[in-house]
């Protein structure tokens, strides 16, 4: 056991110095709610050191919104070896959330047999050895990950699955060298807004925008059906990608602010792309997940900004904010359509909103589907009702 703290110490100052090894391919997204950094695992856990300034998540300069038809797909030219790697990762994580950790183990020994060079499936098992216990064993994957140029900063920032690793008294120079491979690579992990004209006549004002925001870990290219079908509806539809990258082309909201994520929606709505073709007093916001506990926070906040919200399954690290939505009477009110499964915990929260709403002078709705934490099958049907409910 000594010997291993002193090689932790040994890692921890070396790249405190800035030698770390080459930055990793960026690892597969995970999709996993955070905690704040530093955050104990265990009664026995340590009080945790305070979250230093130099630590928090970078702000990156978000790229400008583009139209789907002069946005190129990049084509994915990994060599054989990491996609074998991937999939099995992702086998990895699935045993993982689901806590079984010896099976996970074996999955992610195949990961990085397949491809020795990729940095995630070391860091994920030592994940998976904190989770089942075995620190030790944990601590050498995660000098492992580090020393093949870990580099998913948001990511390493607020898991909480780091466990015993976050109290070793040179987590902090890691963290540090990883938000600096973060930082190096950050031009090639901003996403691109993209927009899809709406598919019908032009009212005089102008046509009204969708803005749509992917949930935790996902990515707005997943989103593009979604667009394209709000499109159809007669709205300027824009899947926005997450403002902050993470890995693998995914990305998330910010943990402790929606402010990031109102500078970079009305940086789009201000663009010179839109000028003479929308209305933009009938901005309107569709989000799952985490993208829907922002989407609603930024209705409530600047309803004079946003006209409206479709709210499905709303989840994440500002979710206690829901409970009293900070709703107010304004000139224009706001309308709010609030949409979760029935195996989701939601059924307060809607009575707050409809209620918040009300005094507020706010038009709400509510709908519910036999499904969990997803979209409603029968989401097709309900996106035409939506609609109307939206601009009537």
């Amino acid at each position: 056991m000594r010997t291993l703290v002193i090689a932790f110490h040994l890692l921890g100052f070396l790249f405190s110095l800035g030698c770390g090894g080459s930055a990793s391919s960026p690892p597969a997204g995970v999709v996993r709610t955070g905690a704040p950094a530093g955050a104990p695992v265990g009664a026995a856990a340590a009080q945790p050191a305070e979250k230093l300034p130099e630590l928090s998540v970078p702000r990156l300069a978000p790229k400008p919104v583009i139209w789907r038809e002069d946005w190129k797909e990049e084509e994915d030219e990994l060599p054989p070896a990491r996609i074998e790697a991937k999939d099995l990762t992702r086998r990895a994580d699935r045993l993982k959330s689901a806590g079984e950790y010896a099976e996970a183990e074996k999955f992610y020994q195949q990961a990085m047999t397949a491809d020795a060079t990729w940095a995630y499936p070391p860091y994920q098992l030592a994940c998976n050895y904190e989770l089942s216990g075995q620190h030790d064993r944990a601590v050498t994957e995660y000098m492992k990950a580090m020393t093949l140029g870990f580099d998913d900063f948001p990511t390493a920032l607020a898991d909480d699955e780091l466990g015993r690793i976050r109290e070793e008294s040179n987590f902090h120079s890691t963290l540090l060298a990883i938000r600096q491979r973060y930082l190096a690579s950050g031009e090639t992990r901003v996403g691109q807004p993209i927009a899809f004209h709406a598919l019908s006549a032009k009212p005089p004002q102008g046509w009204p925008m969708m803005m749509l925001l992917h949930g935790y870990g996902d990515t707005n290219i997943s989103y593009l059906d979604h667009a394209h079908e709000w499109a159809q509806l007669g709205f300027v539809a824009v899947a926005v990608p997450g403002s902050v990258p993470a890995s693998d082309g995914r990305y998330q909201w910010a943990m402790d602010s929606t402010e990031p994520t109102h500078q970079d929606l009305q940086a789009i709505i201000n663009s010179p792309s839109f000028d003479g073709l929308v209305n933009r007093e009938q901005v309107f916001l569709l989000g799952f997940s985490q993208g829907a506990l922002h989407a609603m926070l930024l209705t409530a906040e600047h309803p004079g900004k946003y006209a409206g919200v479709v709210a499905l399954s709303p989840g994440g690290s500002l979710a206690d904010r829901l409970g009293s939505p900070p709703l107010n009477r304004t000139e224009r009110p706001a309308r709010c359509m609030f949409i979760h499964g029935e195996r989701e915990p939601h059924a307060p929260l809607v009575r707050n909103w409809s209620s918040a709403c009300r005094d507020a002078g706010w038009q709400f709705d509510s709908k519910t589907h036999p499904g969990g934490h997803q979209f409603p099958e029968n989401w097709d049907e309900l996106q035409p009702e939506i609609a109307k409910f939206l601009t009537k």
